[in-house]
């Protein structure tokens, strides 16, 4: 069967699926790619799992936008039915049941049937879990680590990006023009010659002239590569603005991302570096927090003056 035949009859089984962004990457998008040229860990590149590997499927389905900002808006109110030392909790079960849940069950069910389609047609492929795979004494082992965190078995995000579905932002999230930061990815890895999806050919992150997801992340979480306090097994390079970034420009601390505390409140709804990024459109419905930020950047807030407030992450492996 020709590629492009059987790549369109695999785009076509998984919109059936529920999904709505397909992309594919040739395997050669896995060596280093310009402007970092960063180097796949060992372990997560795609021919680890495969070694006959040829394309690299990316899938993606939306998160509504509503059902992103509502957990954020009802934080910061009162809410009747439920007691002020259990609504956090609450709702970030909320956003985990619609906001990550109810996509990951659509993409490892869609991986899936690909991953038959492909069999059935003769070649071997992988596919991957959609959410973080837990272990026992999981806070220890990440200490433990060599970069003092734990990763899933591949980046979808990486994976996501080679195949032109988007680019990294400075959050460190894949931004598509479609939906901006609002979707969650899955990975398809086929022996399958593919028909590839072509690359970004213009930048989506605003970079310099935005920067807000840096002032939403109120653990200060985050760190342009540059900053060479935070190593892990990233290249440290100058940020260059003029590039698409199939690389993230930033590295983010997941055990500071993951805490919830917050000024004494536990289980601060979290995403909300999701949720102001302005692409493909400035959000609405945006928590009042927010929406502060907002109007500050409006008033000529700007990424200098946030990049000079941030400091190391306490959790680092190698301060």
């Amino acid at each position: 069967m020709h590629s492009s035949e059987l790549t369109q009859e695999l785009r076509n089984l998984a919109t059936r699926n529920g999904i709505v962004l397909f992309g594919v990457a040739p395997i050669e998008r896995f060596e280093p790619m310009p402007p970092y040229y960063d180097r796949v860990p060992k372990g997560q590149d795609p021919r680890d799992f495969l070694p006959t590997a040829k394309s690299v499927i990316s899938m993606a389905v939306p998160i509504l936008n509503a059902a992103l900002d509502v957990p954020a808006r009802f934080n910061e109110m009162e809410l009747e039915m439920y007691p002020d030392d259990t609504k956090s909790e609450w709702l970030e079960a909320v956003y985990n049941r619609i906001c990550h849940y109810n996509q990951n069950d659509i993409l490892l069910s869609a991986s899936q049937f690909v991953g038959q389609h492909l069999l059935l047609a003769g070649y071997d492929s992988m596919i991957f879990p959609t959410e973080s795979v837990h272990i026992e004494n999981e806070t220890e082992r990440m200490a433990k680590s060599k970069f003092g965190y734990l990763s899933g078995p591949i980046s979808h995000r990486h994976c996501a990006t080679r195949a032109g579905l988007g680019e990294f932002g400075y959050h460190n999230i894949v931004i598509t023009p479609q939906f901006g930061t609002r979707q969650r990815f899955s990975t398809v890895v086929t022996e399958a010659e593919l028909e590839p999806t072509p690359l970004l050919d213009k930048p989506l992150c605003l970079r310099e002239k935005c920067g807000l997801c840096l002032k939403a992340c109120y653990k200060n979480a985050i760190f342009l590569r540059d900053d060479e306090r935070f190593i892990d097994y990233r290249t440290v390079d100058k940020v260059r603005n003029d590039v698409i970034f199939i690389d993230t420009p930033s590295k983010t601390s997941p055990v500071r991302c993951r805490d919830r505390s917050n000024d004494g409140e536990q289980f601060i709804v979290r995403g909300d570096c999701l949720r102001i990024c302005p692409l493909p459109k400035m959000p609405k419905n945006l928590s009042g927090r927010l929406q502060g930020i907002i109007n500050d950047w409006r008033a000529g807030w700007r990424i200098g003056d946030e990049r000079k407030k941030r400091t190391l992450p306490i959790d680092s492996a190698h301060e």
